[in-house]
């Protein structure tokens, strides 16, 4: 009879494959820097050079800081939703932030048009 060699078994642990948030982090700060240039383009005077503009661009970048923060937490809340395999607290509060953001750039946008 022959014999049975058994060959040793070389475990391999790896990291977890995390993807990286840059993308996420980025819209979000132009998004909050546009929430911000809008914030001040409410106070800035009329006979500013751009005063003339300035009547209806804050609300134009309320409109666009909300959709770029409904991205990026939509975005985070996805990665999350992966990483975690369900939905967790942090996921939905993310999620919930994407929800609001969204209905302020609407609620913006529709004061804008009207």
């Amino acid at each position: 009879m022959s014999t049975l060699t058994q060959r040793p078994m070389v475990e391999v642990t790896r990291m977890p494959n995390r993807r990286s948030m840059i993308v996420e982090w980025t819209i979000g700060i132009v998004g909050v820097l546009a929430a911000g240039l809008g914030a001040w383009m409410y106070y800035v005077p009329a006979d500013w050079f751009l005063g003339g503009l300035a009547a209806g661009w804050y609300l134009g970048m309320f409109v666009a800081a909300g959709l770029l923060l409904a991205i990026a937490f939509g975005l985070t809340a996805r990665a999350m939703l992966k990483e975690d395999e369900g939905w967790t607290a942090r996921v939905t509060v993310m999620t919930i932030l994407a929800v609001l953001a969204t209905a302020g750039a609407v609620t913006f946008g529709l004061i804008w048009i009207l």
